[in-house]
């Protein structure tokens, strides 16, 4: 992506600012992180950088910019009733997003073995359409075990959002399973922003690209 199509779409749809922030508040980590992903592959290398979107409950004002960037992307999908968070990093994301917008929110999780033994929190019709909300996505795993607990109890998924896409087979994933993925920004998008605005080097930048490469 050139620099000038930054300044077109980043800045007019509010990118920028909030590709500022994640930066600007430590969200944007760098050294060797386990990921989701060792869970399944122990042996899989280091991530050479960690996105920590839970920070954004911390710095109220990045949270207002991240919700906004949400909203405009919701309103591209054409039909939901409501909202749910992949927990728990998208969740005071979501809460905040639904008060904005007055679009009510809802949980899966694991059912409790106590109370009512709910899978699902909050109030919710069988049969009603959801928008599923995630911080980022890598493998797509969190995110199909939600919209299995989601639809088991009635629901129908279509629509997946996320802020960031790490580039590493999510994507793909969700399109085979017939979701759909809209994404913020992709990892390699921020890192050549980052680059160009002087934020990272240019050494940096090249050993988080390998790394992608490496484990698409």
């Amino acid at each position: 992506m050139k620099k000038e199509e930054f300044n077109n779409e980043w800045f007019s749809e509010g990118k920028a600012v909030v590709a500022d922030w994640l930066f600007d508040i430590g969200a944007i980590k760098f050294g060797a992180f386990r990921l989701k992903l060792h869970e399944k592959n122990p042996d899989a290398p280091l991530s050479p950088i960690y996105v920590d979107l839970r920070l954004l409950r911390s710095f109220p004002a990045a949270m207002d910019d991240v919700v906004n960037l949400f909203n405009k992307m919701s309103d591209k999908i054409t039909a939901f009733d409501c909202y749910a968070d992949v927990p728990t990093a998208a969740t005071p994301i979501v809460a905040v997003l639904s008060n904005k917008t007055r679009i009510p929110m809802i949980t899966p999780r694991e059912a409790k073995t106590h109370g009512g033994g709910a899978s699902i929190d909050g109030v919710f019709n069988r049969g009603q359409i959801v928008l599923v909300i995630d911080d980022l996505v890598t493998k797509a795993d969190s995110k199909l075990e939600a919209i299995r607990t989601l639809e088991a109890g009635g629901l129908k998924v279509h629509d997946v959002l996320v802020l960031v896409d790490r580039e590493q087979g999510g994507p793909e994933q969700l399109q085979k399973a017939g979701y759909n993925l809209h994404v913020a920004f992709k990892l390699s998008e921020l890192l050549q922003y980052y680059l160009d605005q002087g934020k990272i080097d240019k050494t940096k930048y090249d050993e988080v690209i390998a790394y992608q490469a490496a484990t698409k």
